[in-house]
């Protein structure tokens, strides 16, 4: 079947329909990923809102329009948050606040938000910059870069974290609309991320999960040092393709499309891919680091920003290399090396 894209890009700030009762609405943001698509659920007495951008000034003025548009006649009653990155979590609190609408979420997702936007100790900018340094990202240009880009960036893009909020978690269901939707939980982008099915709709919202045109990232963190995202990533992917590929899929980033299946089957082939090079190119060097492994599975250059993503990347590919067996793991000079069996 293939991708089959179903829409062209719509102008930022603009309502496009996408299905009955289902309005799309692209906001912006401040990175080379320079967008985010939320969604906007019509029902008999209110709106649901699926995702909400990041707390930025220009943000908060598209949702002054949209209230003038839409919540003068019908308010909005609720926001779903597929998960705490700050595109996604943003606004939530304002939005929730001006218009005493309930936010939806898994917990892990919650106290994730609320730890980061806090700037507790292992999840601040400190131990960020402690964490990258351990896999070689120090005393260089890239980590100054990184540092600075990454510091406090989201408490700066959450200013006002929801204050409480009601549980999702996979399983669930919801009636949005006089439409049931089922919530289904993915792991590896996230701790708990959550996208939303309606069957009789015969449409997916897939948050960060799948993505028509590029591959979500997944990342290590310091706040869990060792963990191995990627695998619970492709375990989420295998998962996702068990669903019906009739499913139009309403993604966070890109396009609305369909192929569901012929994507997952994309995804897992590009994760392996790269796990092959990545093994090679460790047989062949004699021993990576994770910032030395940032040549091999990216060929462009980045900036600070991108270059924390890249670290995070690297760090997941050789952990997942590493739980499975392939390379071993040791500490030279202050540094984790990977290195052949």
């Amino acid at each position: 079947m293939g991708i089959e894209r179903l829409y062209e890009p719509p102008t930022i700030g603009e309502l496009t329909p996408v299905a009955p009762g289902v309005l799309w609405l692209r906001l912006p943001l401040p990175f080379q990923l320079d967008h985010i698509n939320v969604w906007l659920i019509e029902e008999d007495t209110q709106y649901t809102l699926v995702d909400c951008g990041a707390g930025l000034p220009d943000v908060a003025a598209i949702w002054e329009q949209i209230e003038q548009q839409l919540f003068t006649r019908k308010p909005l009653g609720r926001i779903v948050v597929t998960h705490a990155h700050p595109d996604h979590i943003g606004m939530a609190g304002p939005l929730s606040r001006k218009h005493g609408a309930p936010v939806l979420m898994s917990a892990s997702e919650y106290f994730a938000a609320r730890a980061l936007c806090a700037n507790l100790p292992g999840f601040d900018s400190h131990t960020l910059a402690e964490f990258m340094s351990s896999h070689g990202l120090v005393n260089d240009q890239k980590a100054d870069e990184t540092q600075k880009a990454r510091g406090g960036l989201f408490a700066r893009l959450v200013p006002e974290p929801p204050l409480n909020f009601l549980r999702i978690q996979d399983g669930d269901t919801l009636e949005i609309g006089g439409h049931t939707w089922r919530c289904m939980a993915g792991y590896g982008h996230c701790p708990e991320h959550i996208s939303l099915i309606c069957d009789s709709l015969n449409l997916m919202i897939s948050g960060d999960m799948l993505l028509p045109t590029i591959s979500t990232n997944v990342s290590v963190y310091g706040s869990e040092p060792e963990g191995n995202p990627l695998l619970s990533f492709l375990q989420s992917v295998q998962t996702m393709r068990t669903l019906p590929d009739s499913l139009t899929v309403l993604p966070s980033h890109g396009v609305p499309f369909k192929g569901l299946r012929d994507r997952c089957d994309q995804l897992l082939r590009h994760h392996d891919h790269r796990l092959n090079e990545l093994l090679e190119a460790v047989r062949e060097k004699g021993g990576l680091s994770a910032r030395q492994a940032i040549s091999v599975l990216f060929k462009r250059e980045m900036d600070g920003h991108q270059t924390s993503f890249a670290m995070g990347e690297a760090i997941a590919h050789l952990h997942y290399l590493w739980r499975k067996g392939l390379v071993q793991r040791k500490a030279i000079e202050g540094v984790w090396t990977f290195s052949a069996l």
